[in-house]
């Protein structure tokens, strides 16, 4: 009876986390936040880039038939839009069959932790059908 009391105290005594178990909970949280804070720009920007290719489609004042018009186009969008990672390599343009394939890819990266640093490739492509 003697034991059973024991392990009874035992237990009741044992409540919640330690410190180090609380430290380690906050260090996980931390990076999470981090991460997240890191990411969320990078697809806003994807979103800006998106956007702009949308615009530049339903544009029935861009020339489909001029690669420069549709860079103009592009680059002005892009500058309102506050996304200076995209250049002019990034774009690719072809005319087949009376359509226009404007196709955007390239590379975001963020520093995260040292040398270490987060990032996406995006690929985005519209047709204009005209």
């Amino acid at each position: 009876m003697n034991k059973t009391m024991n392990m009874t105290g035992i237990r009741n005594r044992q409540n919640g986390m330690t410190f180090i178990g609380i430290v380690m909970l906050l260090v996980v949280i931390a990076l999470i936040a981090l991460t997240a804070v890191k990411i969320i720009p990078i697809y806003i920007e994807n979103y800006a880039v998106k956007s702009v290719l949308t615009s530049v489609e339903n544009d029935h004042r861009v020339d489909p038939k001029s690669k420069a018009a549709i860079w103009e186009s592009i680059k002005k969008r892009l500058y309102i839009n506050e996304v200076r990672i995209i250049k002019k390599e990034h774009v690719t343009m072809s005319r087949k069959n009376g359509k226009t394939t404007v196709t955007i890819e390239y590379e975001s990266r963020r520093p995260y932790l040292g040398p270490l640093f987060i990032g996406g490739h995006f690929v985005e492509t519209i047709v204009i059908n005209r």
